[in-house]
């Protein structure tokens, strides 16, 4: 039931393996308390101009 309360359907659960399953819910509960950070993103030219300002 785990995988359900991540938002998987019985479907989804049943393409994973068990390791796939519990390393994807503890991605999702990081996310969702915060611990894990947002992914990267594409420098603008303003984070540019300020990293040599």
């Amino acid at each position: 039931m785990i995988g359900k309360r991540s938002g998987l359907s019985f479907d989804e659960m049943n393409e994973l393996t068990v390791n796939d399953l519990l390393k994807y819910v503890n991605i999702y509960v990081d996310m969702a308390t915060g611990k894990r950070k947002p992914r990267r993103r594409m420098a603008t030219q303003a984070d540019i101009d300020a990293f040599f300002a």
